[in-house]
């Protein structure tokens, strides 16, 4: 995927999202197809959703993208990845799904374990918190 669907400017267009500057915040994702139990379906929980401004020229079409070329470069070892990204985890898949929001992209990034799950909404949780420096004036 890496070598057909990537090119070399998706992670230098991604930097306000790998920086966390362009995250506005991350909140738990939860799907409703675990177990039943005695009133319906059991929530569980999938991974995390980050709200993640709109860029001049960036559809969501292309984030997904960038986003998972991001995520396969990190796992290939090409590229380092902050210590909170929640854009990949080691030993593991996870799923990228972004859909537009009013003005920003909803970004869904899921896994297929709850112990995956709780890693990516940690980490989604705590990359949201952190916010690169103002510049020095």
């Amino acid at each position: 995927m890496e070598k057909t669907r990537c090119t070399e400017a998706d992670d230098q267009t991604l930097a306000p999202v790998l920086s966390g500057s362009a995250v506005i915040s991350a909140q738990p994702l939860y799907s409703n197809a675990g177990s039943s139990g005695k009133n319906g379906p059991q929530p569980e929980l999938r991974g995390a959703t980050l709200s993640v401004s709109a860029l001049s020229g960036m559809t969501p079409e292309w984030l997904d993208r960038a986003l998972e070329c991001h995520s396969a470069r990190v796992v290939l070892g090409r590229v380092q990845a902050s210590a909170n990204d929640p854009f990949w985890l080691p030993d593991s898949s996870v799923d990228i799904d972004v859909r537009p929001a009013k003005d920003s992209f909803d970004v869904a990034v899921s896994a297929y374990s709850a112990d995956d799950a709780r890693k990516i909404l940690d980490r989604a949780t705590a990359f949201a918190r952190t916010k690169p420096a103002p510049p020095a004036k």
